[in-house]
């Protein structure tokens, strides 16, 4: 089971060491976390995306540690992460090496607050905009960025730990829509007319006679349920897939910006880390959203990706309450956690089932070779992992043994 937060894991089982909240961690080299609200591993590159481009994270992953099953054991509401409540577990070390800095476009509580040096509190409830910004600069990630590059003029590049963790991709897509070239996309589609001029929302019926555009012309966050669009009369074929450009255009602009933000600091031996904190559907199980329909794979497998480690992929079911460990032995450059032997190790060891606690779902369980579900309604899904990396083939009806071996051990 999920262990509760105040029993967050002080370090990885056999690896990092358990350094006292003394150590100085002399050695440690200044760190950049960006944690991202909605942020998919199928819109990634070095995640196995074929239909999008992110060459500034896939650099980053290629001269780093990608964990490849990262899995999400709370799924809830938009919200700071959990390794945000619990800083006595890693964050005093990082005090000591140097001044830390918090920059959230959501409300932090006082406490988490009070344990940085520099707290930045950025505005998230102001007005949304209409439409795509026609430059880069004008977006609301690039305000959440240069609010980084500004407190690291202001530190003078002297900070151990600066943390931003954005919404953004499950509050608006502004991202200007040449970032996703549509004439470099062979399509064989008459443009989209409708009577003056009008634009339809994402909850209007559409047309079967009218073509979906290429890319979305809308700033709006869908939450679409695909299976009860059009009063049952079926989904236009090409609407998942102008959905995905348009989140795609979206990674894009977060991954341009992680490139110019990584040029811009004053520091130039700053590791970064980029991690998801919730998933976003794009037509798996018939809904597009954050947090949209029961809960699948999409929401618990996550992204991590973490620069100037030994270069390698966590093959293995990794819970996210390891980040704690893994951020306390960056700190001290305790890097073994990620090297080849223990990816040999990983490899090899039967990894127990981790559990996501959700709202949207009696049961979600994580094991080296299965994802089960136990829905609200109480169905049961089972999915055969990893080589089902989108739940496509339930085979819970084929695989009754392995359902009530699940059921055995949670009863």
């Amino acid at each position: 089971m999920t262990k509760p937060a105040d029993d967050l894991p002080s370090e990885l089982p056999g690896e990092l060491p358990g350094d006292s909240q003394t150590d100085l961690f002399q050695d440690g080299r200044p760190l950049l976390v960006l944690s991202i609200e909605g942020l998919a591993t199928s819109a990634i590159g070095c995640y196995g995306s074929s239909w999008n481009q992110t060459p500034a994270m896939d650099q980053i992953a290629a001269s780093g540690c990608v964990f490849d099953r990262w899995i999400n054991t709370q799924d809830r509401s938009p919200g700071l992460p959990v390794c945000l409540s619990n800083l006595h577990h890693w964050l005093e070390p990082w005090r000591q090496l140097g001044s830390t800095v918090l920059i959230s476009d959501v409300s932090c509580p006082e406490d988490q607050s009070a344990a940085f040096d520099t707290v930045v509190q950025l505005n998230a409830s102001g007005p949304l905009p209409s439409q795509p910004a026609d430059e880069i600069d004008e977006t609301r990630i690039a305000a959440q960025m240069a609010a980084v590059i500004e407190q690291d003029s202001l530190c003078d590049g002297d900070w151990s730990l600066m943390w931003l963790h954005t919404s953004v991709l499950t509050q608006v897509w502004d991202a200007p829509r040449s970032l996703f070239p549509i004439d470099e996309i062979e399509l064989d589609l008459e443009p989209l007319e409708f009577p003056d001029q009008h634009q339809p929302s994402q909850s209007e019926p559409i047309d079967s006679a009218e073509t979906i555009p290429a890319i979305m012309p809308t700033c709006e966050v869908p939450k679409l349920d695909l299976n009860d669009q059009r009063g049952g009369a079926g989904v236009h074929p090409d609407l998942v897939t102008s959905w995905m450009r348009t989140y795609g255009c979206q990674v894009r602009l977060l991954d341009l910006m992680i490139e110019i933000l990584h040029q811009s600091l004053l520091r130039e031996d700053v590791r970064i880390m980029i991690v998801g904190t919730s998933g976003f559907s794009l037509g798996q199980n018939g809904f597009i959203g954050h947090r949209a329909g029961p809960i699948r794979s999409h929401d618990c497998r996550l992204p991590i990706i973490i620069s100037d480690t030994p270069p390698v992929r966590m093959p293995s079911p990794t819970p996210d309450t390891h980040l704690p460990a893994i951020l306390k032995g960056l700190g001290n450059e305790q890097l073994d956690w990620c090297g080849p032997e223990r990816w040999i190790g990983n490899a090899s060891d039967s990894t127990d089932a981790i559990q996501t606690d959700s709202d949207r779902a009696k049961e979600v369980q994580t094991s080296a070779g299965w994802f089960f579900v136990r829905d609200c309604d109480e169905s049961e899904h089972l999915f055969l992992k990893p080589d089902d990396v989108e739940d496509h083939n339930d085979v819970a009806r084929l695989r009754p043994d392995i359902v009530e071996s699940i059921s055995d051990q949670d009863a």
